[in-house]
């Protein structure tokens, strides 16, 4: 339950509101604000700060400072009228109506402002991709018309060289012409060869064509290691062999090579003999024996008798069946304290009181 913060101190003017708070218990950082145009709160725990105004304020040009030890809030009035009172006198159904009517306002608000942000922000990112296409169109336009002048200018430059080359080309074609004329008349003939002969140049002009064939190079070293590999005898395999491994179940955590099977025997013999005279073996117990409530039965029987040793046995062996019941602690305790056990009535009685009771268990 929050408590409610009286001692405030406010202040007006023609067109303002000043309103301050102390915030003595609490850091700036802990303190949430929520205002609107009628209502202010000021939450810093455990306090709570709020006002109903009687008149409406203009909240978006008006601000709040957090100081080392007060709020300040500065309020732009809406009217510029001078106010009677602060707050509105009202009835706590009508503040708890108000309070959820300006909550769903502002829930609206809060969503009208997130969908005009999200449409800002799309209309951005679509001005943002329709600047950047026409960017690169322009470069693109930019580089073709580049492209188109260079293309035009090695054009028109061939165009006039082969004007100016084409008469004297021509020329010159004219003139070796007749030189080879007048040399086919005088020195030159055609001649046409067997087939023999024709077969013989060509195979002789395959062979002149013939790539050589490269010979490997031979490696002293190679060649050696390749003989000591080939004349190197390996070893023979070892032969095989089974290690047989059994195990014996063990009823001592010593290993059998460390002890003496028939001295165990003997104790396990003895230790078996020593609880049937105190009155308990698991084998030797009938069903209905399994029981820790019997158990803890049977050792309080024991110790009425003065049987210590069977009742140690009896709750021990039903502290083994449950260690839910703490009375089996607690009655193994006063046994031990019975025989003069003290270190082990201690240790019962500390495990006693750390455990539930009977009754909780119950529940």
């Amino acid at each position: 339950m929050p408590i409610l913060v009286k001692d405030f101190i406010w202040s007006q003017t023609t067109n303002a509101i000043n309103i301050r708070i102390p915030l003595d218990p609490v850091y700036r950082e802990a303190v949430d604000i929520f205002t609107t145009d009628k209502y202010i709160k000021a939450h810093f725990r455990p306090y709570l700060f709020e006002i109903f105004l009687l008149y409406e304020v203009n909240s978006e040009k008006s601000k709040c400072t957090l100081q080392d030890d007060l709020i300040v809030f500065h309020l732009i009035k809406k009217e510029e009228v001078d106010w009677e009172v602060l707050e509105k006198i009202l009835t706590k159904d009508e503040k708890a109506k108000l309070r959820a009517e300006m909550l769903a306002e502002c829930q609206e608000k809060a969503k009208q402002e997130s969908e005009e942000r999200a449409l800002r922000k799309s209309q951005l990112n679509r001005f943002t991709v329709q600047q950047a296409m026409e960017i690169d169109t322009k470069q693109h336009t930019l580089m073709d018309s580049r492209r188109d002048d260079e293309r035009n200018k090695a054009m028109n430059e061939l165009e006039k060289w082969r004007s100016k080359t084409t008469t004297g080309t021509y020329n010159e074609f004219q003139r070796m012409d007749a030189i080879t004329d007048s040399n086919s008349t005088s020195s030159v003939r055609i001649v046409e060869l067997p087939n023999d002969e024709l077969k013989l140049k060509i195979t002789e002009s395959k062979n002149i064509i013939k790539t050589p064939v490269k010979t490997p190079v031979k490696s002293e070293y190679v060649e050696k290691r390749k003989q000591e590999i080939g004349n190197r005898v390996l070893p023979n395999l070892r032969q095989r062999g089974l290690v047989e491994i059994k195990h014996t179940p063990r009823t001592f955590p010593t290993p059998s090579r460390e002890s003496t099977a028939q001295e165990e025997e003997a104790w396990l013999r003895n230790i078996t003999h020593a609880r049937r005279a105190t009155g308990f073996v698991s084998e030797d117990l009938r069903p209905e024996e399994h029981d820790p409530q019997w158990c803890k039965e049977k050792g309080d029987e024991f110790f009425r008798n003065g049987n210590f040793l069977g009742a140690i046995s009896a709750y021990t062996h039903g502290i083994t069946l449950s260690d839910k019941l703490p009375s089996l602690y607690s009655n193994r305790a006063a046994t031990h304290f019975a025989l003069g056990n003290f270190n082990k009535c201690v240790s019962d009685r500390l495990f006693y009181c750390f455990r539930p009771n009977e009754a909780s268990l119950r529940g």
